[in-house]
């Protein structure tokens, strides 16, 4: 089988994750089928392309299809170009929507929680209570969705509930939506640090920069933890710029410890630094970062949702996002309980079972875009 792979779209967060834990996956699978990467600017600099054996063909992109009304166009009729010349049995969007109709079987991935899960507390109070921010949410809604139900032959999500709001919103059969969950990077493995003597006690928090995680209440939750005289160092993953102006106030800066952005091959011995996962976010679909714990037997302590609970089960500690005390509390519990702590990397471990490996995931994409290009 002949493929296309395009991750053209991919500027950033989880996506990029996923889109270079799928090709260092493939890469390892015996050599039957043929793959043509489009390769976004952003994966291209992830990517050690030399080491891909030959059944593998890269073509770059200096630019991503939204980067202006212009490029948009432009990279229509490149993509179109290309199909015609590579000739495929089907295209794979990793992440959709592409901005492209391709003549071949089209597989595109879907991940978006803005938008199929417009209901959640975070929109509706911080997008739909504004009637310009709700005006334009509804606009940008439409849009994607009927650019996805256009250009998508097929549709990948990593949830069950995703497939539901998902057929709903494109009016697709379910039968034309798979699903196939996300898993931890195969960088990712039990950690084997020692933990230092009287450290404080370290909460990462590895994630991009996006409204919805929630980063802003953390400032917060350092006030009262300072008030109740509790000490621990939240370890954050942001670019300097971000992180400055989130905590420009914050005159507790020994709480703080921003790394800045991590390469998805270098996260493990971030995780070797940290006591626990803190997960502050108020909207996902399958966050990256609750297996990651799980594979490096670290105990949670997240956001209190539907989301966090159908994927972490009895692996996390969760407390009310909203609300900075609780949070404080919820941090100081699993600070001062070593029998907690070790009863969630249990049930981590045990949950871990049920979750995809980067293997499978992969294998199950590839069977799932093998049958699309037979149908």
């Amino acid at each position: 089988m002949k493929f296309i792979i395009n991750t053209t779209n991919l500027q950033s967060g989880g996506a990029l994750q996923v889109a270079l834990s799928l090709l260092e996956e493939w890469k390892l699978f015996e050599a039957k089928d043929e793959f043509h990467i489009l390769l976004s600017p952003q994966l291209e600099g992830l990517l050690v392309t030399e080491k891909f054996p030959q059944h593998f063909h890269f073509y770059r992109f200096k630019t991503n299809p939204t980067q202006s009304l212009v490029s948009t166009f432009t990279f229509y009729k490149q993509l179109h170009k290309k199909e015609a010349q590579i000739k495929p049995d089907a295209v794979f969007t990793i992440f959709g929507p592409a901005l492209w109709t391709p003549k071949s079987p089209h597989l595109v991935g879907f991940a978006n929680g803005y938008y199929l899960f417009e209901d959640a507390r975070f929109i509706q109070e911080n997008i739909c209570a504004n009637i310009v921010k709700k005006i334009q949410f509804k606009v940008r809604k439409s849009i994607l969705f009927y650019q996805l139900k256009k250009e998508s032959s097929y549709c990948w999500v990593e949830t069950m509930a995703a497939k539901q709001r998902l057929a709903m919103a494109i009016q697709k059969d379910a039968k034309e939506i798979s699903v196939i969950g996300n898993t931890y990077s195969q960088h990712i493995q039990k950690s084997t640090r020692a933990k230092q003597p009287n450290s404080s006690f370290k909460l990462l928090y590895l994630s991009a920069y996006y409204e919805h995680k929630n980063f802003e209440i953390i400032a917060q939750v350092i006030t009262i933890l300072k008030q109740k005289k509790r000490n621990c160092t939240f370890m954050l993953t942001l670019p300097k710029g971000r992180f400055e102006a989130i905590f420009r106030k914050s005159k507790d800066t020994q709480y703080l410890q921003n790394i800045g952005p991590v390469h998805p091959q270098k996260s493990r011995p971030i995780y070797e630094q940290a006591d626990a996962v803190f997960m502050p976010s108020m909207l996902e679909t399958f966050s990256a970062n609750y297996p990651e714990a799980m594979k490096m037997e670290l105990p949670m302590i997240c956001s209190d949702f539907d989301f966090s609970r159908a994927i972490c089960g009895e692996a996390a500690l969760y407390f009310d996002a909203h609300d900075p005390e609780n949070i404080a509390n919820k941090i100081i519990e699993l600070m001062d309980n070593k029998v907690l702590q070790e009863q969630l990397i249990q049930s981590g471990k045990k949950r871990l079972e049920e979750i995809e490996t980067p293997e499978s995931r992969a294998q199950k994409l590839l069977q799932l875009l093998t049958q699309i290009a037979q149908t």
